[in-house]
């Protein structure tokens, strides 16, 4: 881009210095052609930043779009987190609650046997 730029400007300058005109008329026409160059660039320079400004604005919407995103993912796996905890925990009681239940089943089915065993030896003790 700088060397397209330095070769336009030498070709403007060659043409000037070539040109039959006076040096008067060729001084005048390189400031008017001159500041016409200069407000063509501020023209370009103001487009660019208008359209990089645009692009920078799109940018952020979009990192907007996936932030936001981003925190409905995170508040749906948060969530499944929790259904999940609360399921493993509902289990894990109704297993203790079925655990316990068994232990105390158990207990009273070898106490009820021990006190039949022992009700059997006292009867068989009061024959003899």
């Amino acid at each position: 881009m700088a060397s397209f730029i330095r070769g336009v400007v030498a070709g403007l300058v060659i043409g000037y210095l070539t040109a039959p005109r006076s040096g008067k008329e060729t001084r005048e026409k390189l400031a008017s052609d001159a500041s016409d160059l200069k407000n063509q660039w501020d023209e370009g320079v103001a487009e660019l930043q208008n359209q990089f400004n645009q692009l920078v604005g799109q940018a952020e919407d979009k990192a907007d779009d996936l932030k936001a995103k981003a925190y409905d993912a995170k508040d749906k796996v948060e969530g499944k987190v929790d259904q999940y905890k609360n399921e493993a925990k509902s289990a894990y009681d109704t297993d203790k609650t079925k655990a316990k239940t068994d232990y105390n089943n158990t207990v009273d089915n070898v106490a009820d046997a021990t006190k039949t065993g022992i009700n059997k030896a006292e009867d068989a003790l009061k024959l003899n």
